[in-house]
């Protein structure tokens, strides 16, 4: 009978008939933490440097813009509520600023987010010419209902 806490042979390797089991192999063995290979058995030590590349090798994440985010989101809501006469007019130049800032800060080294800041900017244009259009409108509306009642009681 064999006993069933002896260390399994590796694959492609046969225990000889009569002969204890070779065990681990010996000398060193490449680290995973990359630098000096640590000898077989050795603790490999948790967070070891990896010289120069954060996550595993891997290159960091680029950032996403903050400001082209919030340019995207209020460009949408200007585009949406253009009817709105003061806040419309309001939200589209934010959207353009806030665009505009996300372009230039997607445009450096390690940042993302060019294509909603680009977005951003085409809805507060958008949404800017027919906010103005109603602005003028309704105060063109208030002007005409102001005269028309002060014909009346002046």
């Amino acid at each position: 009978m064999t006993d069933p806490y002896q260390q399994q042979p590796y694959p492609g390797q046969e225990p000889t008939p009569g002969q204890p089991y070779p065990g681990p192999p010996s000398g060193p063995v490449p680290s995973p933490y990359g630098g000096v290979p640590q000898p077989y058995g050795a603790p490999q030590p948790y967070g070891a440097p990896q010289y120069g590349a954060p996550y595993g090798g891997y290159p960091a994440p680029a950032k996403t813009s903050g400001l082209a985010v919030a340019g995207m989101v209020v460009g949408i809501v200007a585009l949406i509520s253009f009817w709105v006469p003061f806040f419309d007019v309001i939200a589209a130049i934010t959207a353009i600023g806030l665009s505009w800032g996300g372009m230039v800060q997607a445009g450096k080294p390690g940042w993302t987010g060019q294509g909603m800041a680009i977005a951003g900017l085409v809805c507060g244009i958008i949404a800017a010419i027919p906010a103005v259009i109603f602005l003028v409108l309704f105060i063109g509306s208030l002007a005409a209902a102001g005269t028309a009642t002060c014909a009346f009681y002046c």
